[in-house]
């Protein structure tokens, strides 16, 4: 009997199925952004966009500095790639023998099989850890000190943006070792679905857990 390329199973099916699930995100992000243009009842021009400003003058503050900080920034950006790889590991059971991080290269070293291989490789390239680190305790704190902590957020934000620019390509063992068009498929579906989760974590009727369901059961709303 002919065994299966598991490959092939990768390219055919789940691949198809990452794609569709992109345009289904993108349809959702489509209704994130009306809600937050054109809320109803109607607010003012900007909508509910001021509940952003903070994060987007942490974002604008680390583009401005990053050139200043490059060298440290050099190590972090590797420390939080393989950091990422040992989060995603132990929440997938799968056991750590090794980690090492250093200014350029980096090391992690797990045990375990099936799909979760696959989420472990691929994580430092869609998943901003330390944005999901502040947000889990932002509703926590204080109203007259969340502008402080939303500036926080938006430096992680850029951080983990220029993380992605620079780390991600065809180079990429994590990335090539699978077909490139399920690596890439996933990297991008994985990053709309937790830009659509950022957004609506804002919410004041939200967190990011309420966030997750959110943005999953709108994928099914038509």
């Amino acid at each position: 009997m002919k065994r299966t390329n598991p490959a092939k199973v990768v390219k055919y099916i789940l691949t198809p199925f990452l794609l569709a699930l992109f345009i289904l995100l993108a349809r959702e992000s489509c209704h994130i952004f009306q809600a937050i243009f054109h809320p109803r009842p109607p607010m003012t021009m900007m909508g509910n966009l001021e509940m952003y400003e903070w994060t987007a003058v942490g974002i604008a503050a680390y583009l401005l500095l990053k050139g200043l900080l490059r060298r440290n920034l050099e190590w972090m950006e590797t420390f939080s790639h393989e950091l990422t790889h040992t989060i995603v590991s132990m929440l997938t059971l799968r056991k750590v023998h090794l980690f090492q991080a250093g200014e350029r290269t980096g090391a992690v070293t797990t045990s375990g099989g099936g799909f979760s291989e696959v989420l472990v490789s691929l994580a430092p390239y869609c998943l901003p850890i330390f944005t999901y680190l502040l947000l889990f305790i932002r509703p926590l704190v204080a109203a007259d000190g969340l502008w402080i902590f939303d500036i926080l957020i938006g430096l992680t934000i850029a951080f983990h943006a220029v993380c992605f620019t620079t780390q991600t390509g065809n180079h990429q063992t994590d990335i090539n070792k699978y077909p490139l068009a399920f690596s890439y498929a996933y990297i991008y579906t994985a990053l709309l679905f937790n830009f659509n989760t950022i957004l609506v974590s804002y919410w004041t009727t939200k967190n990011v857990f309420t966030a997750w369901w959110y943005c999953i059961s709108g994928i099914f709303d038509f």
